[in-house]
C-alpha cells in the first residue's frame, strides 16, 4: 500500500535528534525520499537516515545563514529534481532567568527559531514559484511552533517570543504561497520528550508538569510527527494557515 506521502521529495530541518528524528522517519514510512539536514551532529543524523525505510540525503545547514539554505535547496533539487515539503523544525532552547538574556543568547535564539524559518520559507517559496511555472503546482510547509508561542513562557520568554512569531510567519506565508497551490500550517507541541525536555525538568518538577497537561502525561516525539504527517499530506489538502496543538490539553485557545 502507498503512503500518504509517497513520491514525495521532503526537507526537514534539525532532524538528527528528537522530533526532526521522529519526523524524517514517519515521512520516509510513508513513501516520501526524505532529506535531513543537521547542525552540527551528523553522525546521529547518519544514524537517523540509516533508520528510516527510504532513500534519504544528508545535508549539513545553518538554518541563520541565506547561503546554507541555498545550498541545502538547491542540493536536494539537483538531486531529486524537485521539492515538495518543507519541514523547519530546527531549534534552540536555553532557559534562564529574564534578567540574565544577553543580546548574543537573545539573537542566537531568535536567528534559530526565527530567522531560520524566514530565510527558508523565502528560499523554498521562491522554489515553488519556479515549479509552478513548469506546470508542478503544490506544495507544503509545514512549520514548529511551540505552546510557548501561544502562552508566553517565564523561564525561556526570548524562545517564546520567536515560537510566537513563527506562527505569524505561518499565517502570512500561508496567504502569501496560496496562489501557486502550497499550504502553510504549524504545529505547537506542548511538553514532549526530547533532549529540550530534560532541559525542562532541570528547572522545573515534572509533577508540575503533569498538573498543567489534562491528559496526564508528557507527549513523544512520535505524537509531533503523525500531525506533521497529517497537515503535509493529501489528507490536509483544504487545511493552510493552521496551528494544530499537540499538547495534551495544556493549551485549548484564547480563554484557556
Amino acid at each position: 500500500m502507498a503512503g500518504l506521502l509517497a513520491g514525495k521529495n521532503v526537507l526537514v530541518t534539525g532532524a538528527s535528534r528528537g522530533i526532526g528524528a521522529a519526523i524524517a522517519q514517519a515521512m520516509s514510512a510513508e513513501g516520501a525520499r526524505v532529506a535531513l539536514t543537521y547542525h552540527e551532529k551528523a553522525a546521529a543524523a547518519e544514524k537517523v537516515a540509516a533508520s528510516c525505510d527510504g532513500e534519504t540525503m544528508l545535508l549539513a545547514l545553518d538554518v541563520s545563514s541565506r547561503a546554507s539554505v541555498e545550498a541545502a535547496v538547491a542540493a536536494l533539487v539537483e538531486q531529486w529534481g524537485s521539492l515538495d515539503v518543507l519541514v523547519n523544525n530546527a531549534g534552540y532552547l536555553k532557559q534562564q532567568p529574564f534578567q540574565s538574556i544577553d543580546e548574543d543568547e537573545w539573537s542566537r535564539t531568535i536567528d534559530t527559531n526565527l530567522k531560520g524559518v524566514f530565510l527558508t520559507s523565502q528560499i523554498v517559496a521562491a522554489q515553488f514559484e519556479t515549479q509552478a511555472k513548469s506546470g508542478v503546482t503544490g506544495g507544503g510547509i509545514v512549520n514548529i511552533s511551540s505552546v510557548g508561542g501561544q502562552m508566553g513562557g517565564i523561564k525561556a520568554p526570548h524562545y517564546a517570543a520567536a515560537k510566537a512569531g513563527v506562527i505569524s510567519m505561518t499565517k502570512s506565508a500561508a496567504k502569501l504561497l496560496a496562489p501557486v497551490g502550497v499550504r502553510v500550517n504549524a504545529v505547537a507541541p506542548g511538553f514532549i520528550k526530547t533532549d529540550m525536555y530534560e532541559q525542562v525538568l532541570a528547572n522545573s518538577s515534572e509533577a508540575e508538569i503533569l498538573a498543567d497537561i489534562p491528559l496526564g502525561y508528557v507527549g513523544l516525539p512520535e505524537d509531533v510527527a503523525d500531525a506533521v504527517i497529517f497537515l503535509a499530506s493529501a489528507k490536509a489538502r483544504y487545511i493552510t494557515g493552521h496551528v494544530l496543538n499537540v499538547n495534551g490539553g495544556a493549551y485549548l485557545g484564547a480563554g484557556s
